[in-house]
């Protein structure tokens, strides 16, 4: 098992620096967006029409299909030969490929009534309305690139490549920064306004981001042809799977429109507001949440195949350990400096003082369940591993009405504006959770299928001094009306202090965990 973790470790931080290094890029161009269209109705059409196709992403390239795919091809390669997986994957491959066109197209034909059902307050203007809907069709072939991307990303984790994959979303970020600064600074009459530049930037990294993974996917001996054996039994199972699955992780994406929905209908501002809080979030999420639940499908596929249970719930412990010892701090972190943070790091152009108390208010809510939403991608990949897709169908639609329900209470009856929007996700994310760890108890016959040991206490301690320590700087570095420049040095000196009092911390409570993931780093560091 210690070798096991050495393995989990070391393949999350390699994906995890090239996944920083995406989210470092990514902020760059949420900057530019902040600039050049702040808060305003040219944000929150973009933010709408990029939300519909980037769902559809997250449903067919990161949800169902490839949690359908992977567990399904892993047992395809271990029970067939070379050739038999090539032409189950190029078969796969290519039926894909014709469903998604499908969905472009019909995405595209459409746009108007999607756009009528997730953005209600756009009909009460008609420009507001016209430019969401055309914004939404120029990115909708977004979709049909970033799912073909996603098979192969699915092949190159299967073979230990987990940084290429996790370095691609660079590219969608390189491709819009370009086209905005492009469109701004040498052709500023090629487009009716920059969000269309932003649109265009969308759909040309969707094409890079399949692109830059052929050369490496190839290596894994594979290769992409037409191919059209659909009534193989696996790629029939991966269909059964894929049902119930898109279903679950289809609630999930109108969890998100409903969420958007109710902030767009507080007012102008609110959508983009819910979206660059939603970036920060997931900054968090991204730079090692996201990472450890990809290396965790398939490892905890092999584990579900060999019907190792031992290992199996060694695995999944260990993994909800890792996962605390990031998201507790940054919770703390952000509970005490929001509204820097986000002054820092968006208050320019067109991004104003009410646009800092916006976005830093869902910020903060939001942020309180960061550590159950990241184990609840790790939960969910232990049920994908095991081939049941049907139990977070349920989650899902319990969750879904959940939602709905508190967004409507906090929002319209507690007047609680956009917090109140994150607050509701807060609530429900922390809610699923802990009902789908209670669901893998009782599939998986185990009463203590998640043994945390003191691993979490001692985070959570540590996590409460850092918050104190980082209060302390706030109260003594920043002063109202603060420059740019100070606020930037002030907040670094106030965060390596704090980062230092946590590792201090954890050392003298004897966390384990964090020695294990320290040690691997260092190792990767060192070979790197």
């Amino acid at each position: 098992m210690e070798q096991k973790k050495k393995s989990i470790v070391a393949s999350s931080a390699k994906m995890s620096v090239m996944t920083t290094v995406s989210r470092v890029f990514g902020l760059i161009r949420d900057q530019l967006q902040a600039h050049f269209l702040g808060t305003t109705m040219l944000s929150d059409a973009f933010s709408i029409g990029f939300l519909l196709p980037n769902l559809l992403r997250r449903l067919f390239a990161e949800g169902a299909m490839t949690a359908s795919f992977i567990p399904v091809f892993t047992g395809v390669e271990h029970q067939r030969t070379k050739a038999e997986s090539q032409q189950f994957l190029s078969s796969f491959f290519t039926l894909l490929t014709c469903i998604m066109v499908f969905v472009t197209v019909i995405g595209i034909l459409i746009a108007p009534a999607l756009v009528s059902i997730v953005y209600a307050g756009a009909a009460q203007s008609a420009d507001k309305f016209d430019m969401t809907v055309a914004l939404t069709r120029v990115m909708f072939p977004y979709i049909f690139c970033i799912s073909l991307a996603a098979v192969v990303q699915g092949v190159l984790n299967m073979h230990g490549n987990f940084s290429i994959p996790a370095f691609t979303p660079v590219m969608l970020n390189l491709a819009i920064i370009g086209t905005v600064l492009a469109a701004h600074f040498i052709f500023p009459h090629a487009f009716p306004n920059l969000a269309f530049a932003f649109a265009a930037g969308t759909v040309a990294g969707g094409v890079l981001q399949l692109v830059m993974q052929i050369p490496f996917f190839l290596k894994t001996g594979y290769t992409l042809f037409p191919a059209f054996k659909w009534k193989d039994s696996e790629l029939i199972r991966i269909a059964k799977l894929f049902a119930p699955g898109i279903i679950g992780v289809g609630i999930y994406q109108v969890n998100v429109l409903v969420s958007y929905g109710f902030a767009a209908s507080l007012g102008d501002g609110r959508a983009s507001a819910l979206m660059f809080a939603n970036r920060l979030n997931e900054l968090t999420l991204g730079i090692f949440a996201v990472s450890l639940a990809t290396v965790m499908l398939p490892t905890l596929s092999r584990e579900a195949l060999a019907k190792d249970t031992g290992q199996f719930r060694e695995s999944l412990s260990y993994s909800l350990r890792l996962i605390a010892l990031v998201t507790v701090p940054a919770t703390a972190g952000i509970l005490v400096l929001s509204d820097e943070i986000v002054s820092l790091l968006f208050k320019f152009g067109k991004f104003d003082m009410q646009s800092v108390k916006l976005v830093s208010g869902a910020l903060i809510t939001m942020s309180l369940a960061l550590f159950f939403i990241a184990s609840y991608r790790i939960i969910v990949q232990s049920f994908y591993s095991l081939k049941d897709t049907r139990t977070p169908v349920i989650v899902s639609a319990i969750s879904f009405v959940l939602n709905a329900l508190l967004s409507f209470l906090l929002t319209r009856i507690f007047k609680l504006d956009i917090m109140g929007i994150g607050l509701a996700n807060a609530v429900g994310n922390t809610l699923m959770f802990l009902l789908m760890l209670s669901l893998l108890k009782r599939k998986m016959k185990e009463k203590h299928i998640v043994r945390m040991g003191g691993g979490l206490m001692r985070t959570i301690l540590a996590s409460a001094v850092m918050a104190g320590a980082a209060f302390g700087g706030k109260i003594l570095l920043i002063t109202p009306h603060i420059g740019k420049l100070a606020l930037a040095w002030k907040l670094c000196v106030i965060i390596v202090i704090a980062i230092g009092v946590y590792l201090v911390c954890n050392y003298l409570f004897g966390n384990k965990d964090l020695a294990e993931l320290v040690n691997a780093m260092k190792k990767k560091l060192r070979r790197g």
